[in-house]
């Protein structure tokens, strides 16, 4: 059984042109998938469509087998969470950052894991005290907190948009090295949406682009 389905999806946003036309695609458990394409093709609108920030205009949307609209919201956004290119901070510290959509009531039942969130900030070259400003960092920093939030959360898909788009090709390298190693341990899925270069191993991905709001692989 599919993990995440779609089936003859489309959308447009009203008065313009469908950004996503007829795309069928399967996702599976631990499936690492990289959605390449130019800047305005339509890569970070097909990332929302897995957690309803956007609902097709015709097709489906399906998470194990069921349509995504018989979910409710907070289920579908505690088990499907997406990361935008420019990453939400509030004001406060790292620790607050880190530790902050642990109220929510979408990841009520999830325990915010100080020793794996001090762990991951070393693997990222974040040498930074829990409580340092979290505003005052600069974007690629930013970023990187995000993406250890969003992976302490523990979900089952994550939707990452240009999530190394401030980064240097270093650490780029142990971004996807991260993900590759969350996706082949973790039964996490990945797909990832770029107009940037990728660094991940021969066979542990698929590649499509999109292209006049189809998918090409």
């Amino acid at each position: 059984m599919n993990l995440l389905e779609l089936n003859q999806v489309s959308f447009s946003y009203p008065g313009y042109k469908p950004v996503i036309h007829e795309i069928d695609l399967e996702i599976n458990e631990n499936d690492l998938i990289v959605i390449k394409g130019e800047s305005g093709a339509g890569k970070s609108t097909f990332l929302k469509l897995f957690n309803r920030f956007c609902d097709p205009d015709s097709g489906r949307v399906l998470f194990n087998n069921m349509e995504l609209y018989e979910y409710k919201i907070d289920d579908i956004r505690s088990s499907i969470i997406y990361l935008p290119q420019l990453p939400l901070m509030i004001e406060g510290t790292v620790e607050d950052n880190l530790s902050f959509p642990f109220s929510f009531h979408a990841h009520k039942a999830k325990k915010y894991d100080r020793v794996k969130a001090a762990e991951w900030l070393e693997y990222f070259q974040l040498d930074l005290p829990p409580e340092h400003d979290a505003l005052k960092l600069s974007t690629g920093q930013k970023q990187r907190i995000a993406l250890i939030r969003a992976m302490l959360l523990g979900p089952r898909v994550l939707l990452l948009d240009e999530p190394g788009s401030s980064l240097d090709s270093f650490n780029k390298k142990l971004i996807d090295r991260k993900i590759e190693t969350l996706v082949n341990s973790s039964g996490i899925s990945v797909l990832i949406a770029t107009h940037s270069e990728i660094g991940f191993k021969e066979g542990t991905y698929r590649l499509y682009r999109l292209e006049n709001g189809r998918l090409v692989q």
